[in-house]
This record gives C-alpha cells, sequence and structure tokens, in this order.
C-alpha cells in the first residue's frame, strides 16, 4: 500500500492516508478483460449450416410444389392447398398462381373471388404467363360488373 499526505489548507493540518494501488490498475485490467471478452465473442460467433443455401431453398420449393400438385391432380385439395399456401407466401409464383385458381373454383379452400384475384395477380405482376392470361379472362369476364383485376406495377 502507498500513502499519500495531503495538506488541508483550511486547518493547516498534514493528514497522511494509506492509498490503494488498484484503483486504477483494478479499472485498467476490469477494461482488458472486458475488451477481450468482448473481442473473443465476435471472433466465436458460432455458424448455423443448419440454414440452406438460396439455392438448396429453391429446390426445396420446387419439390414441394411438385408434391402439391401431385395431391392436386389425386384430388386432395386440401393438403394441396395448405402447401400451395405456405409457397405462394415465400414468393414461389407458380404456387401464387395455383393458388388463386383454386381460390377461384373452391378447390381445398373456400371461394373467394378476392383472394383469387390478389393471388392471381400477384403472379401476374412477377410475368407468370398462365397467370396473365388467366387475369384477362377474368377481366373479361368481369368487366360488365366493373371489378377489374389489373396487375401490380412492380420493378423488374
Amino acid at each position: 500500500m502507498k500513502s499519500a499526505t495531503y495538506v488541508n489548507r483550511f486547518f493547516l493540518r498534514q493528514k497522511t492516508v494509506l492509498r490503494s494501488p488498484g484503483i486504477r490498475s483494478h479499472l485498467f485490467r476490469a477494461m482488458g478483460i472486458w475488451l477481450v471478452l468482448m473481442a473473443s465473442a465476435c471472433v466465436n460467433v458460432p455458424v448455423d449450416t443448419d440454414q440452406p443455401s438460396a439455392a438448396t431453398r429453391l429446390e426445396i420449393q420446387q419439390k414441394i410444389f411438385q408434391q402439391a400438385k401431385a395431391l392436386f391432380l389425386d384430388k386432395q385439395y386440401t393438403q394441396a392447398a395448405n402447401a400451395l399456401l405456405l409457397l405462394a407466401r415465400q414468393g414461389h409464383v407458380g404456387a401464387q398462381y395455383t393458388i388463386g385458381y383454386m381460390y377461384h373454383h373452391g378447390y381445398g379452400v373456400p371461394r373467394n373471388e378476392k383472394e383469387s384475384i390478389r393471388w392471381i395477380t400477384t403472379a401476374a405482376a412477377r410475368g407468370y404467363p398462365q397467370a396473365e392470361e388467366a387475369l384477362i379472362k377474368i377481366n373479361a369476364s368481369h368487366d360488365q360488373r366493373g371489378v377489374l383485376a389489373e396487375p401490380i406495377q412492380t420493378l423488374k
């Protein structure tokens, strides 16, 4: 321990105080430990290898889409609709058109014209040819009632 001598100006007395050498050194040591821990946390970030790559995700989506089409052809419409809705929400353009078709005809989902037009319009806006043709037919059949489905404008 070090001692320090202080002079009190008001009473003109000297005072000797024992001072611990560690306040600054403890602070610097704590900061050093903190920096080492922070640096090691940045370096040792675990990599999640369970996440599939974009190409693998597309392959998986395509397999699910093919299975959903097989379910549809086997007239298992509810199971097909569940798989297609999942894919459509993930942005699979074929699934978007197909689920729109299913909403239009009421296969596996309740018949819903607004949902049908929404999904078919989404697929048409992304350039899906069957959806564009379906949209033309929908517009032609609904012209008298004033219900028009126009593709959403997107940047290509």
